[in-house]
């Protein structure tokens, strides 16, 4: 009897039994790795745990620090209306709660309804269906709820001890929190069943992956582009904003009926609390409802059709021949050995497919576009001081901030080229015994994996390179530098990462996003971040420093060719050099 079977058969009251008992299963595993674990992995979670909860104490002192200094006389004589601006403060608090719950239980959610690896074992078992489903809920409800009780909860207990309330609230904030991340995980729920039924769902978690990072870095480089702003803001438009935030607390916002509650029955006002609290109670108990009802009819279905894979499938035939048609054609494989051409031409459609190598491309990019805007930022000036610089050193300076955007460039390849290099021959997996047996070269296979990783990352650098030089205009000469200087800095690159990657090789991955081995891809970033430092010194700091010496620039560029060059070919070619016997024998180890 499976899961689907007893879901029509099971009687009501046994379902929160089933809950408990899943529930219960989940801590004692916990429990159990936790005694299991090393004393070093144990002290790392007590010490994060210490973390969350000093965090929490943070939050709630400077809220605390803040609401006191909101009733300053200062603040009171700026025309702010400190009490309704007090209010509101819990209704922001709600929507932002539900907003956020929202957006992390749809990661967590994705991964836990369909994706974890112990759903073949549930819905196989006489379980049913809506107690598996409830239990996958409560449990991505978990991390959210923890988010909102070292962040929301200190906030609202700081402004109930501020604003005197009635010692009723302070139980109160806990439900009407509970309700709002019940209500938004529910919703997460049902959006993720919808998504799941259009998109894979593996496919749906790298593109969130991608958006998270995407998120990450423009919250952390958004003070960077508008921090100035902040301080131009006239008073004026300080009260506009106060009262924008008190305008939030409208009793027709549904996400503000929560907040409305707690205030009103921190302030005794009985009858508008509890109106206000049977609202958000109902409304929060209503979604969740549906949530579970539409659970239970469409969530095994999707489940078994995700298993299945029944999702509509594109015709890659004609794709695949459109594709091998241009590789064939290209002058780069009409000059490679037809066997290396081969498996460059595989290797490209593979990479092609992982979202992982897209996202890590894009996020590259987001990053490199982000510092080139600040870079730009100054007009390609360096700041102007008082006006006392010698004119050498302002020259050397503004030639420094152009081979600066050179750097980010190289950055942004390096990003794709450190991935591609590594997993160049893990990512044949279990299927490498047919390059094993085919009649290729380790040096034809080598090539070929080589400019699998290569050819990706010059040409982001180079794109790079060339974006910045149409904005920033430097000269011509110095472009012409750099796109040599680029090249033979990710050459070296690839072949440190490459022979890593062939050292650390792993052909028995279940899980693309593992295929990677751990040691290599640290070892990989600590050469790579020396190597380069030592590159870009011999490339960029001899142009820069032989003017100070009384020779000329373009002296400088052309020592660095030679001195950056030597170095760059030798670690281009001597740790492929030291692997190159290792390759025949990968699989046999």
């Amino acid at each position: 009897m499976t899961s689907l079977a007893v879901t029509s058969s099971f009687k009501p009251e046994n379902q929160w039994g089933y809950v408990s008992k899943l529930i219960h299963l989940r801590q004692v595993t916990f429990i159990s790795g936790f005694k299991r674990a090393k004393p070093l992995i144990k002290a790392v979670d007590i010490g994060l745990a210490l973390l969350v909860v000093g965090v929490a104490i943070g939050c709630y002192l400077l809220s605390t620090t803040i609401f006191r200094e909101l009733n300053s006389p200062r603040i009171v004589e700026s025309g702010i209306n400190t009490e309704a601006l007090l209010n509101s403060i819990p209704a922001l608090i709600c929507a932002l709660v539900f907003l956020l719950t929202m957006m992390t239980s749809f990661r967590v959610l994705l991964q836990a309804l369909y994706l974890a690896r112990d759903m073949d074992f549930l819905v196989a078992a006489p379980i049913p269906i809506r107690a598996v489903f409830l239990t996958k809920l409560l449990e991505a409800v978990l991390p959210s709820f923890i988010l909102v009780l070292v962040f929301g909860l200190p906030v609202l207990l700081s402004l109930g001890t501020q604003s005197e309330f009635h010692i009723v609230y302070y139980p109160l904030v806990l439900i009407v929190l509970a309700c709002i991340v019940l209500a938004a995980a529910g919703i997460s729920s049902l959006l993720v069943m919808a998504v799941v039924r259009i998109f894979p769902a593996k496919r749906v978690a790298e593109v969130l992956t991608f958006l998270g990072a995407l998120l990450i870095v423009t919250i952390s480089q958004a003070f960077n582009l508008y921090g100035h702003r902040l301080e131009t803001l006239s008073p004026e438009q300080v009260f506009e904003g106060s009262q924008r935030l008190s305008s939030l607390n409208s009793p027709w916002f549904p996400l503000a009926w929560g907040g409305r509650s707690l205030v009103g029955m921190g302030q005794g006002n009985w009858l508008s609390g509890l109106f206000f609290l049977a609202l958000i109670v109902g409304l929060s108990g209503i979604v969740f409802w549906l949530a579970l009802n539409t659970a239970e009819r469409l969530y095994y279905s999707g489940w078994a059709s995700l298993q299945k894979g029944t999702q509509h499938k594109k015709n890659h035939r004609a794709a695949g021949r459109q594709d091998g048609g241009v590789l064939r054609t290209s002058i780069l494989l009409r000059l490679l050995p037809p066997e290396a051409g081969a498996i460059l031409v595989k290797d490209f459609k593979l990479i092609g497919r992982d979202l992982n190598n897209l996202s890590q491309v894009i996020a590259a990019l987001i990053v490199g576009i982000v510092f080139g805007v600040m870079l730009l930022r100054t007009g390609g000036e360096p700041p102007a001081g008082q006006g006392e610089a010698p004119a050498l050193f302002m020259t050397i300076i503004r030639s420094a901030m152009v081979y600066g955007s050179m750097v980010i460039g190289l950055f942004v390849g390096w990003c794709m080229l450190s991935r591609l290099a590594l997993i160049a021959f893990s990512m044949e997996g279990r299927s490498y015994w047919l390059l094993k047996t085919a009649p290729v070269s380790a040096g034809k296979l080598l090539a070929a994996k080589f400019l699998m990783a290569y050819i990706p990352a010059l040409t982001l650098g180079w794109f790079y390179l060339i974006g910045i030089a149409l904005l920033q205009k430097p000269p011509l000469a110095t472009i012409l530098y750099g796109l040599p200087s680029i090249a033979m800095i990710l050459a070296g690159l690839c072949g440190i990462n490459l022979a890593l990657g062939v050292r650390g090789v792993n052909l028995t991955w279940t899980d693309p996003r593992k295929m990677e081995n751990s040691v290599a891809g640290i070892l990989g970033m600590i050469i790579s971040i020396v190597y380069q430092l030592v590159t870009l010194v011999l490339f960029f700091g001899l142009p820069l420093g032989f003017p100070l010496i009384g020779l000329s620039e373009e002296t400088g560029m052309l020592a660095g060719l030679l001195a950056g060059g030597t170095v760059t070919l030798l670690c281009t070619f001597l740790p492929l050099k030291m692997i190159y016997g290792r390759v025949s024998r990968i699989g046999e180890e």
